[in-house]
């Protein structure tokens, strides 16, 4: 019932609200429910790792971890298990993963979830300001439709959030093979879903190069240069110190022997209906992801903004489907369409 003028003096209150809220349920989730214990092995064990890294300078990899099962009161129920009934106690992530906390555990800070709420806040503003102004209250819809997203799995101490930053400036200024290669790498030295979009970023850049041959190829080359250069940068100073440790704990998700838990197919496993094994589930999501990258090569014209979802599709074929590999897709997916609208946009006005 307000003016229009008054409206639009408002308009930034749906945004300023939501934050707020968000903030607030995230405190009383971490703080009152959960009484400040960190509710995942992956949180426990980053924060630990970056402790070793600055005091007295260890290196991580290679390292066990299962002292920080304790020293943040890990629920068993939330610890990586293998099948033996053994934990996963090893650091299975890139660098980057425990050097964004690294500055955060010198200077004290005890929760390291209130650095991933930033990194969260840093998404939303990102997505909210590169939108038009007309769209700008649906960008914040997907983000806040359910409380996974924007604050269960923020308060439960997931980190997925540090990569899917980097990752929508990618998909923001993917014409830019320089930023969009440097933000990749970056996500890329964060965890290692973002590791599946790289064959498809690939064809996408040679597809969109609309030039020569050799145009093509220096573009596609830049991408790739400015992407190793970001993963590289963080992850040289462990890969040095010892490459068999570094390379082994990075890749335990893939080779490690861990049980089958999903919200994907495996739950067929899981749950005792169908006892296959995890080789099979590897081969099936393998030829899922084969099947994409082929289609998105012929077809690419009809599918070069799909490929957003495409890790969310073949990760429900993999043996550990877990739900945050599926729903952090979603601020990409967002970043795709707002970047599309925007091109229809521009395409109607010429």
């Amino acid at each position: 019932m307000s003016s229009p003028r008054v409206l639009r003096k408002l308009r930034f209150l749906p945004l300023a609200a939501l934050l707020f809220v968000t903030a607030f349920s995230i405190y009383v989730v971490a703080e009152v429910q959960y009484r400040g214990v960190y509710r995942t092995d992956s949180m426990a064990f980053t924060h630990y790792a970056s402790q070793l890294w600055i005091f007295p300078s260890w290196n991580p990899y290679g390292s066990d971890l299962q002292k920080a099962l304790e020293m943040f009161s890990v629920d068993i129920d939330y610890v990586t298990l293998k099948p033996d009934g053994d934990f996963i106690t090893n650091l299975n992530y890139p660098a980057l993963h425990l050097l964004i906390f690294t500055p955060f555990v010198f200077f004290g800070l005890q929760d390291m979830r209130w650095v991933t709420f930033a990194f969260e806040v840093a998404a939303i503003l990102i997505l909210y300001y590169w939108s038009p102004e007309e769209t700008r209250p649906l960008v914040l819809i997907p983000f806040f439709a359910g409380a996974d997203l924007s604050i269960n799995f923020t308060a439960g101490c997931l980190g997925d959030i540090l990569w899917v930053l980097p990752l929508i400036i990618t998909a923001l200024y993917i014409e830019s093979p320089l930023i969009s290669g440097l933000s990749y790498g970056l996500a890329s030295a964060v965890k290692q879903e973002p590791w599946i979009l790289l064959p498809f970023l690939l064809t996408w850049t040679w597809k969109s190069t609309r030039d020569t041959q050799t145009k093509k190829f220096r573009t596609t080359t830049t991408f790739l240069a400015a992407a190793a250069t970001a993963f590289l940068i963080p992850n040289v100073p462990f890969i040095i110190k010892n490459p068999n440790a570094w390379l082994s704990d990075v890749t335990t998700p893939l080779s490690g022997d861990l049980i089958v838990v999903s919200q994907g197919i495996s739950t067929l496993s899981q749950t005792g209906l169908l006892p296959l094994s995890r080789s099979f589930y590897f081969t099936l999501a393998a030829s899922v992801f084969f099947f994409l990258l082929i289609n998105y090569n012929l077809y690419f014209e009809e599918l070069k903004n799909t490929l957003w979802a495409f890790p969310a599709v073949i990760m429900w074929f993999t043996p550990r489907g877990l739900q945050n590999y599926f729903i952090y897709m979603i601020p990409l997916c967002l970043a795709a369409s707002v970047k599309l609208y925007k091109e229809s946009q521009m395409g109607e006005k010429m």
